[in-house]
């Protein structure tokens, strides 16, 4: 990853408001630095100038109607898609003609879940040979095997337990959002590659379900960020004031923006959960021979370990994220704050919260206790003697 332009965690936007300055702005006050363009929008220009502007890193998304290619360059391969189509090679090259030299442009959007064919591979060595500064960014890839050979480092799986599961009870959904993290989080480690997974912000979602799939994300060893919802869920741009998931959006992002440089080049190599019917497979329970001996009810806690020492013997967490798993429908009273306790290893000297507006009631030792919101999180640096 160090080889591109950014290196903030990114917090980026899928269905950004249109192109003008208070819409802009709205995202940049709610904590977003990424946002992208739209699908089939013939002329990025405005969004361009606008982003430039404000400091706000772009994104284009490379699809566009099969009527209008990219610079009019006829499609080649033909579109396999019945509306619009991924750029090819000769259409990625006009983009980066035309908006290269942008000092916002952060990459492109190749694909949306559609596998990974050989134009997809070729314009990521493209921008490897021609602009190895701009991400090639690809939604949701099931074809791993393919995507280890090519430069297309991040993973980011369209993770949408919140939508397609929204009418079940929420250990079902907690489960099942974890399950697919736990997957994504193994694939990245195994494969040396970064993991930036998707946090659904529809109005399928209540705020403390947002706050936990975030937090959620970090605990799994996230290093970026995407939210997906229309665009009104966040910044009601047709009455220009705050939509009904703004307030938890910018108090994620406000402590992820607080802690990302602390996450970026770290991979998580575990995650504790308590004890309970919704543990997803993967998890690690507390126990007296493992590193969290204990834990209030309804916690997760993802180890973070930094990433040139994953597989070495002295591979141990410094950071750990800890997760108050309560979340409840839209429509329900969202729950009060509770104090937590997790208490490690005897090997652990002390514990300090970290770029945290909390209240933090005792962490003496190896033993911390935590006031959380629900579905909220603290990241935890751990010292050692």
């Amino acid at each position: 990853m160090k080889r591109f332009k950014v290196k903030d965690f990114v917090i980026g936007a899928w269905c950004p408001p249109a192109p003008n300055e208070a819409n802009y702005r709205a995202y940049i006050d709610a904590g977003f630095n990424l946002v992208m363009t739209y699908r089939n929008y013939r002329n990025p220009d405005k969004e361009f100038e606008v982003a430039e502007k404000l400091g706000l890193w772009m994104l284009i998304d490379t699809y566009m109607s099969n009527e209008t290619p990219w610079g009019g360059i006829e499609p080649d391969p033909p579109p396999d898609e019945p509306m619009h189509h991924r750029a090819r090679p000769a259409e990625l090259r006009w983009l980066l003609d035309r908006y290269g030299k942008s000092p916002v442009l952060a990459g492109f959007l190749m694909g949306d879940d559609i596998g990974l064919p050989d134009h997809i591979l070729e314009n990521a060595e493209i921008l490897l040979k021609d602009a190895p500064g701009l991400f090639p960014w690809y939604a949701t890839n099931m074809d791993i095997e393919r995507q280890i050979h090519a430069p297309i480092p991040m993973l980011s799986t369209q993770n949408y337990a919140y939508v397609i599961r929204k009418g079940e009870p929420e250990p079902v959904k907690r489960q099942a959002y974890c399950d697919r993290l736990g997957r994504d989080r193994r694939i990245t480690n195994r494969f040396n590659m970064v993991l930036w997974p998707w946090v659904i912000c529809m109005p399928e979602a209540s705020p403390s379900e947002v706050r936990f799939q975030v937090y959620a994300c970090v605990a799994y060893g996230a290093q970026g960020l995407w939210y997906y919802y229309f665009e009104d869920n966040v910044w009601d741009t047709r009455n220009q004031k705050p939509g009904p998931k703004h307030a938890v959006v910018s108090e994620c992002n406000r402590y992820i923006t607080g802690v990302g440089p602390l996450l970026i080049g770290r991979r998580c190599v575990g995650v504790f959960h308590s004890p309970g019917n919704e543990q997803p497979g993967h998890a690690l329970t507390p126990g007296k021979d493992q590193f969290v001996r204990s834990m209030s009810d309804g916690l997760m806690a993802g180890l973070l370990v930094p990433e040139d020492k994953i597989g070495l013997p002295d591979a141990q967490p410094d950071y750990v994220m800890v997760v108050d798993k309560r979340a409840v429908k839209v429509g329900q009273p969202e729950p009060g704050e509770r104090d937590v306790v997790v208490e490690f290893e005897p090997g652990v000297a002390g514990v300090s919260v970290v770029a945290a507006d909390m209240t933090v009631t005792s962490m003496k030792g190896n033993r911390a206790v935590l006031r959380l919101r629900s579905g909220g999180g603290v990241l935890i640096a751990v010292d050692r003697p």
